[in-house]
């Protein structure tokens, strides 16, 4: 995977939350660097309560502030003024608020334009990046009308966007360097709306130079293009390249092996080996808490799980300083998780976190209401809005798609539906009265094909409808009915 993104094109990483997402780029960072490439690394949660264009201003200054040079020989010194220019006319642009003018049609009608204005020193700084005459203003007057405009932010970057590609593009060939990698870590905290006006501007300070851009993100919370007159944004294959890291519960032995590989390279100096410590049944219950080769979570359960072996030994008559980390360990341990998640959720998600809590609590009712782990969606309506809220608790680890299939009734054939399972974490405080089915063995996924387990959101008034069409059919089999002659 490092390797692949060594490669000079631009690259959307993507994966859930805790698969290594930030430690794979750190590992980019590294390598290309004692390669001779300059990598920039700027944390994109940092910015998260900027709005646009803000938020793409101070990214641009992140980059600007880490291409400055040191040296005192003439290129290192020409590149150090010209970014400390563009530096001070951002700052400014940044921190201007947006002038309020009103244009009168009609003592009943009143509209307002948003605009901004340089003063002084830093519009004639300005002025002579961009090669124009600075702020603009119009006044037209037609009977009553008025109408005063002054320009945006956008149009200053617009007009500011060559001399910043050129203070890139000498970064990348200062001191004998073969390119400049701009990496962009948690790109999701950008609003997603936003992102594609972000990536464009990006883009176009970016082609045509040595210069690329490493993102990551999530991907259900990432838009990196949108296709109209004219596209905005990134679109791949042709601008960037995406790569996924998520290796989740369909791909269970892959998950499994991954995990247990790295967990033996942590435990091995000390002797010990996974098969050692867990038993066979809490090795498979471990990767199933964590929803894959998500390391950080699979780390944390396991730690947590040593805590709560560690305290019940003490707690029996065995010797505590020799205990095996079974499945009922990990399993209490699940619990200690989900407030952890609940918090990423809320910290992820921002203003959506309301809508996608109050989901996840819908289908943890309906999958113990069925009594089990799993539950089933149409495919197609995986783009509905509720849908969508789905795919994105997926992206969050709430819930982990296992397969797609098909009901085994009748009235379900030739409709495609993709199982999933509820986060763990969410049911261990109500003891399910069946273990999950363990669909990673031969012939296991068959029983997942359930069709009383496909989720509608108004499964619930469903529900009720059908109990009280048996309470009715029950009610009308005690009646005794008259007995004709």
């Amino acid at each position: 995977m490092v390797a692949t993104l060594e490669s000079t094109v631009n690259h959307l990483v993507t994966g859930r939350r805790g698969v290594g997402k930030s430690t794979t780029l750190a590992v980019l960072q590294r390598r290309a660097e004692q390669a001779g490439a300059k990598v920039i690394f700027v944390d994109v949660e940092q910015h998260k309560s900027r709005e646009y264009p803000d938020v793409l201003i101070e990214i641009i200054m992140d980059v600007l502030e880490a291409i400055q040079p040191k040296g005192w020989k003439k290129p290192q010194r020409l590149l150090r003024k010209k970014v400390k220019q563009l530096l001070v006319v951002l700052a400014s642009l940044r921190d201007a608020g947006p002038e309020v003018t009103t244009s009168t049609e009609s003592d009943a009608t009143r509209t307002r334009d948003l605009g901004v204005t340089l003063y002084g020193g830093v519009a004639r700084q300005f002025a002579k990046l961009s090669a124009t005459a600075g702020a603009t203003r119009s006044k037209r007057t037609r009977s009553s009308q008025t109408s005063t405009r002054t320009r945006r932010k956008e149009d200053f970057l617009r007009d500011l966007a060559p001399a910043i590609s050129r203070a890139l593009e000498d970064a990348a060939k200062l001191d004998g360097r073969k390119s400049l990698l701009v990496v962009l870590d948690d790109f999701y905290f950008i609003a997603k709306e936003t992102q594609p006006l972000v990536l464009d501007h990006l883009h176009g300070i970016s082609k045509r130079s040595n210069v690329w851009l490493k993102i990551g993100s999530v991907h259900s919370r990432t838009q990196s293009f949108i296709d109209g007159d004219p596209p905005l944004g990134m679109q791949p294959p042709h601008d960037l390249q995406h790569l996924s890291l998520d290796v989740g519960l369909a791909d269970f032995a892959t998950a499994k092996t991954f995990l247990e590989e790295v967990a033996n390279g942590v435990l091995g100096p000390a002797g010990f080996r996974i098969r050692d410590v867990l038993t066979d049944t809490a090795r498979e219950r471990a990767v199933l808490v964590a929803g894959g080769a998500v390391a950080r979570d699979y780390f944390d359960l396991l730690i947590a799980a040593a805590d709560t072996g560690w305290e019940a030994a003490k707690r029996s008559d065995k010797n505590a300083d020799s205990f095996t980390i079974s499945a009922e360990h990990v399993q209490a341990a699940a619990g200690i998780r989900l407030q952890r998640k609940q918090t990423d959720l809320r910290n992820d998600a921002g203003r959506e976190a309301p809508a996608l809590e109050k989901r996840f609590d819908d289908l943890v009712r309906f999958v113990r209401d069925r009594d089990t782990f799993f539950f089933l969606v149409r495919r197609d309506h995986l783009d509905t809005p509720w849908g969508k809220e789905i795919v994105e608790l997926e992206d969050l680890r709430f819930v982990h798609r296992i397969v797609t299939t098909r009901p085994n009734t009748g009235t379900w054939r030739g409709v495609d539906t993709v199982v999933f399972m509820v986060d763990f974490a969410a049911l261990v405080e109500k003891r399910m009265r069946k273990a999950p089915v363990e669909f990673w063995k031969p012939g296991k996924s068959d029983e997942l094909r359930r069709a009383e387990w496909v989720y509608d959101p108004n499964w619930a008034k469903e529900s009720k409808k059908a109990a009280q069409r048996g309470l009715q059919e029950e009610d009308f089999e005690d009646v005794e009915l008259p007995f004709e002659d």
